[in-house]
């Protein structure tokens, strides 16, 4: 006397790779959770904005409409009062 099997279970070539794909897509996204994120997130502001350094980087920030454009480095602060156009800077803060 021969069983059969009790459930058959028939799943289509196109089933089977959108669903590999799919629990691919969820293994990578579990893997690496910073990879969605469209920035960076700041860990520690104290290091990253260390102007006594003479390689430390550079922080730029303008107002709400552009006009007064701020650039913090290692040496100081410089202002532009005309959208950074060129003659239009003036160092505000030296730092040693």
């Amino acid at each position: 006397m021969e069983q059969d099997a009790v459930y058959t279970i028939r799943v289509s070539r196109r089933a089977l790779i959108a669903a590999t794909l799919a629990v691919a897509a969820l293994a990578i996204l579990v893997a690496l959770p910073d990879a969605a994120v469209a920035q960076k997130s700041q860990k520690n502001f104290g290091d990253s904005m260390n102007l006594t350094q003479n390689d430390a980087p550079v922080a730029i920030a303008a107002s709400a409409d552009g006009q007064f454009v701020f650039v913090a480095g290692p040496n100081g602060v410089i202002v532009s009062e005309d959208h950074g156009r060129t003659g239009t800077w003036s160092q505000t803060i030296r730092l040693k």
